[in-house]
């Protein structure tokens, strides 16, 4: 008894700043995931900065000495069918040239050039990106490549906030991360839905509504970053061009689309639409709010 008494205690223990957090609500996205090809990439010590005449013995390559077991991304020979990913032998033992797999992503840690930098070997290989910090960049700030390992795809169907649930006027896809935790779980043990939760569990101290079975919630800073998709289906003539043009070509003008793509006016980032969250589409409850 004492046991369960301390977690339910324990439960209950909020920050200063909890109140000022965001909580979706919503389930997994089972057929959307988050897939990063530079994760696990084949590790090169250095890349070819020109044609290495001999493929053999143990030199400076882009000015890093090879050694015995190092690899080089050979790329600028010649004779194209030496281009590969080799690795280095003995002495006197020439190199031997891999059979990297085409879409393969190889990462290179050194050398006068190159460094940090992701090649592709795709009818020969190509930079694809440069990890943040690498070679002569200054700055380690990775805030939003961290946000995608082990992140996931959620539809959010609410929100809370200081108190108040929001409703969402449509579902929206959010990048999460974790497993969430069940709205209707109590010390561990599932039970039917009710109101209300823990507060450190959905941020209300009260409701007049009961969650969902199987809803899950996820916790973050207001200052966090994230990834939002609203996803509309249907035709193109409805999802893009009546979207875009007001109806048809005759409708377009600056303001709709820009040179650079989509002003604004179009599609803002931080603007709320009628499709997001308006003021006749956003309803509060929850925290003294009625609907």
């Amino acid at each position: 008894i004492t046991l369960i008494r301390n977690q339910r205690i324990m439960s209950m223990v909020e920050s200063l700043l909890s109140v000022s957090g965001i909580n979706l609500f919503g389930h997994f996205v089972i057929d959307l995931q988050v897939v990063n090809p530079l994760l696990n990439p084949i590790v090169a010590q250095v890349a070819s900065a020109e044609n290495i005449p001999a493929l053999i013995d143990n030199k400076d390559v882009n000015g890093v000495p090879v050694v015995a077991g190092d690899r080089i991304v050979v790329w600028k020979q010649r004779v194209l069918e030496q281009i590969e990913v080799y690795t280095v032998n003995a002495a006197g033992v020439p190199w031997t040239k891999g059979d990297t797999a085409a879409g393969a992503v190889i990462q290179v840690t050194g050398g006068d050039s190159f460094v940090g930098y992701f090649m592709k070997l795709e009818n020969g290989f190509e930079f694809i990106g440069r990890r943040q910090g690498a070679g002569n960049r200054t700055g380690q700030n990775r805030l939003l490549e961290n946000q995608l390992e082990n992140g996931r795809f959620a539809r959010i169907y609410g929100f809370s906030f200081e108190g108040s649930y929001y409703d969402l006027p449509r579902p929206v896809i959010f990048l999460v991360h974790g497993d969430g935790e069940l709205v209707a779980e109590d010390l561990g043990k599932f039970s039917p839905a009710r109101s209300p939760s823990p507060t450190g569990l959905t941020g209300l101290a009260a409701a007049d509504f009961d969650f969902a079975d199987g809803l899950r919630v996820w916790s973050y800073d207001k200052a966090d970053y994230t990834v939002r998709m609203d996803v509309e289906t249907g035709m193109f003539e409805d999802v893009l061009l009546a979207a875009m043009f007001g109806g048809g070509p005759g409708g377009m003008d600056a303001a709709g689309m820009s040179a650079r793509g989509m002003s604004a006016k179009g599609m803002s980032a931080r603007g709320m639409s009628a499709r997001g969250m308006s003021a006749r589409g956003m309803s509060a409850r929850g925290g003294g709010n009625s609907d």
